[in-house]
């Protein structure tokens, strides 16, 4: 009797088993839990409207080669401004972040943001005074339509592309200030690559400069002649006083691009570095700040220097000695201080020997050319405390730098 019974148990287990593997009725109790719980892990539905946003982001960078196309060398440029217009008119704008970036907030359905619907999105690249869009592509037509299942339930049927900006390039003379300068009725005359003679005439706004292109060029006052590289960036000229004229280049080049940088994000520029003092100059990683001038005034690798909380900045000799300052990208930190005047003063032995000042710009750096040789002391002032950033400091020395 017990053999027929558990032969009748193992019956409707088999059946049970036959019926479930075959789809034939639903699986026991126990099983169903197992299926529920495999119930996040199911594929989404992908008609489903979800509540998500996402950036749709316009590229814009310094073409330092001015080719039009985004390629290697190539920085981000930050605060470049940008506008939207949206099918039904609504006009947005906003600006390139310090990544480069221009971002406007995209959701199907959002009125409160300004890609909410299909349609033709205009995009435009507002060109900064002296710059040019080297790229050709100010204006892009941004055609948006629906996808179910997207982040933002709209996707752009061709994004937009990069575009590039550079800096009108201009040789720009300061007025040197300092006692006993050069005569001003000598004139100062440049050279060109291809050996045309350029006069430097004072423009609409009295500012004494000119055009020119990358490339090597000749700088020629009376009997004096000197080598100039044009390469990326705007150049503001010192010329020599008279205290000056004739001094021999110091014999060691070098040049400060901070990008020994490592510690930390931010440092203090150390006494003895490069074998000179330092005063109020900190060096920083150029993504540190919000400023754009930080990222815009980076020439060279990840590092910029600026002048702590504003305050005037000395680089001097060790006693008895010199040092030629070259020149350096400097640039201004923040967007409400543009037009911010560098004040740069040189002395030998307690005499002044020159006196300039120079306009800053946080869009991007302009050469300062100043070739003083033979200082002992050197300043760098904003005439309203504001920062200034910048790279590539260059100087020559009498030795090599002990570091």
């Amino acid at each position: 009797m017990m053999r027929k019974f558990a032969a009748l148990l193992l019956f409707a287990g088999s059946a049970s088993l036959v019926w479930y593997v075959f789809g034939f009725r639903e699986p026991p109790a126990a099983t169903q839990g197992v299926a529920e719980k495999a119930g996040p892990y199911a594929p989404r539905d992908w008609q489903q409207l979800r509540e998500s946003s996402l950036n749709i982001s316009l590229y814009t960078f310094r073409d330092r080669n001015r080719s039009g196309i985004y390629d290697q060398g190539d920085l981000p440029m930050a605060s470049v401004a940008v506008e939207l217009t949206a099918p039904d008119g609504a006009q947005h704008s906003t600006i390139s972040n310090s990544n480069g970036y221009a971002n406007f907030k995209m959701a199907r359905g959002s009125t409160s943001l300004p890609v909410n619907q299909p349609g033709a999105y205009q995009l435009r690249v507002l060109k900064p005074t002296g710059w040019q869009i080297t790229s050709g592509n100010p204006e892009q037509e941004i055609t948006f339509e629906i996808l179910p299942g997207s982040v933002a339930g709209l996707v752009a049927k061709k994004p937009p592309h990069w575009v590039g900006l550079a800096p009108d390039l201009t040789l720009n003379q300061l007025t040197n200030d300092a006692v006993q300068s050069a005569p001003q009725d000598q004139a100062l005359q440049i050279v060109s690559p291809q050996g045309e003679h350029h006069a430097l005439d004072p423009d609409d706004q009295g500012l004494t400069r000119t055009t020119v292109y990358p490339g090597q060029w000749q700088v020629l006052f009376g009997n004096k002649q000197r080598s100039l590289t044009i390469v990326d960036a705007p150049v503001a000229l010192i010329v020599q006083s008279s205290l000056s004229a004739g001094l021999t280049p110091l014999p060691h080049s070098v040049t400060e691009n901070f990008d020994w940088l490592q510690r930390s994000t931010i440092d203090k520029i150390p006494n003895n570095h490069l074998s000179l003092h330092w005063d109020y100059l900190l060096a920083v990683h150029n993504q540190e700040y919000r400023g754009p001038g930080y990222v815009n005034g980076l020439t060279s690798g990840h590092a910029v220097a600026y002048n702590s909380s504003g305050h005037p900045v000395t680089i001097s000799a060790p006693e008895g000695e010199f040092f030629d300052f070259v020149g350096g990208y400097f640039s201004v930190a923040w967007p409400t201080a543009e037009g911010e005047v560098l004040n740069i003063a040189a002395w030998r032995e307690s005499q002044l020997v020159s006196s300039s000042r120079l306009t800053l710009s946080y869009l991007g750096p302009t050469w300062l050319e100043a070739d003083l040789r033979s200082i002992d002391r050197l300043t760098l002032t904003t005439s309203h405390y504001w920062q200034f950033v910048v790279d590539d400091l260059t100087f020559r020395l009498a030795k090599p730098p002990l570091d």
